[in-house]
């Protein structure tokens, strides 16, 4: 009987010890396949967001090791709930929309893409000036740091903002909105800011090209946590294209065109945005140095936290990054 019971002890001892192997064996495959997943980045209708595109149609990401795949966006705020969400790995946003995001899922800010463009505020019909806009409707989204641009603008002409109505409208979506009347004025960025100029619409505000709002690139901070060396490669890939695209603004046409599915011509050059190089990187994450994205970052808290949309400051060595830049 002491035999019998041994043998079936030992039984099953051996037929738990044989289910855990194949436990570890079925699982390691999906671990590797996690670890090797692509990581997925937001990109729009942006001169700068094409650097993605140059880095994975010139095999630079294939070239340190990574796979990324690019998911585009046609309205660029709809990335933010998906990056917070984790639906997507990374994108390429400005300091106030990360912040936004960051209050909802911890993000990391590893590089700066570009150093956000022309942006404007522009005038329907009849609007010829600031002062025209007293008891009219701006455009802008709502909430955001863009809504700094149209206080300054305000502020400039000596106007209150209880004197106009802000309404929530997409960069993207200027020239219908004037044209609809749905706002007078409206907030808009390039390439959507050249189609409302050539539509009729006039430049408000700024006169003088300003640099407001550089775009970062942003990681999920569990996707910087579980893949260091993945982002490492990522901006290894990045700062590449960056050099590769410099050199050849019309291949980088052509590739954004054939991502977009669009006409070449339907993808300008915006001379007026200045692609950032990995020296300028490094120089702009010096808390002491020209420009720094510090001071970029203390600005526009300190703005969203006075209008309410950011309920108290964020520690900036928490946020910022600068580790993984090669």
């Amino acid at each position: 009987m002491n035999m019998q019971r041994n043998l079936f002890l030992k039984f099953v001892l051996l037929a738990a010890i044989l289910q855990f192997v194949i436990s570890c064996t079925a699982s390691a495959p999906q671990e590797e396949t996690a670890n090797n997943s692509p990581l997925i980045v937001a990109y729009t209708q942006w001169w700068g967001d094409y650097t993605l595109l140059v880095a994975k149609e010139k095999g630079f990401f294939e070239k340190y090791g990574i796979e990324v795949e690019p998911v585009y966006y046609d309205v660029f705020a709809r990335t933010f709930s998906d990056l917070a969400a984790g639906q997507i790995d990374g994108a390429m946003i400005a300091v106030g929309d990360t912040l936004s995001v960051d209050h909802s899922a911890k993000m990391k800010v590893v590089g700066v893409s570009d150093d956000g463009g022309a942006d404007a505020i522009i005038g329907g019909p009849g609007i010829n000036s600031i002062e025209d806009l007293k008891g009219k409707k701006v455009g802008v989204l709502l909430g955001s740091q863009y809504e700094l641009m149209v206080t300054l603008m305000l502020q400039s002409a000596n106007i209150n903002m209880d004197d106009i109505t802000l309404t929530g409208i997409d960069p993207e979506n200027a020239s219908n909105a004037l044209r609809m009347n749905q706002v007078q004025a409206v907030y808009t960025w390039e390439p959507f800011l050249s189609e409302a100029v050539s539509n009729g619409s006039n430049i408000l505000y700024p006169k003088e090209k300003t640099r407001l709002f550089p775009d970062m690139i942003v990681f999920n901070a569990l996707i910087v946590k579980d893949r260091p060396e993945d982002v490492r490669a990522f901006l290894k890939a990045w700062f590449e294209a960056v050099d590769y695209r410099l050199l050849n603004p019309e291949e980088t046409q052509a590739i954004a065109a054939k991502y977009l599915n669009v006409d070449i011509n339907d993808i300008p050059v915006d001379d007026n945005l200045k692609i950032l190089s990995l020296d300028e990187n490094k120089s702009m994450f010096n808390p002491k140095g020209e420009n720094s994205v510090f001071t970029t970052l203390r600005l526009t808290s300190d703005y969203l936290i006075s209008i309410g949309a950011l309920a108290q400051q964020i520690n900036p060595l928490e946020l910022l990054d600068p580790s993984y830049l090669p």
